[in-house]
Order: C-alpha cells, then structure tokens, then sequence
C-alpha cells in the first residue's frame, strides 16, 4: 500500500519536474524576446498577476495562498536569473 502511494507521488514529482523544465525553456525565450525589444527583465506587475491567478484558480485545502505564492516566488526569482544570463 504504502509503495504505491510513493510510486504514485514520484510519478507526480516527475510530471512536476517535466512541466518546470518546459517552463523554464519557455523563459528563454522571453528573455531573448525582452532582450530584442529593450524590455526589463523583473516586471512586477505580471509577476503580482501571475501569483493572484494562480491564487484565485487553485487555493483549496491543500494548496494555499502562502505555499502558491512562496512557490511562484521562487520559480520566478531563478526565471529571472535565467534571463539575466
């Protein structure tokens, strides 16, 4: 019993780990856009609507404000060092 529910979160963990990494090779790509068109790379603004999204669309019991947001934050902050380099 016990096997299975870890088989079934390390099956969870992998799908998380394949969307972050399409996530991050998308990041890429707006840097280089950003970087073309003379944008700034941190941009609050969408980062505040991303977070409130993300807040709105998923928050329940088990996923809350604090974890969304703290998460968000700390994908964002590496996005940004992606950019950055």
């Amino acid at each position: 019993m016990i096997d299975e529910l870890r088989d079934q979160i390390d099956q969870c963990d992998d799908q998380i780990m394949k969307a972050l990494d399409r996530r991050l090779e998308i990041v890429k790509q707006v840097a280089k856009y950003k970087e073309e068109h003379q944008l700034p790379i941190r941009q609050p603004k969408r980062m505040t609507e991303l977070t409130d999204r993300l807040i709105k669309q998923y928050s329940n019991d088990n996923l809350s404000p604090v974890l969304i947001k703290k998460l968000y934050q700390l994908i964002m902050d590496y996005a940004i060092e992606l950019e950055q380099k």
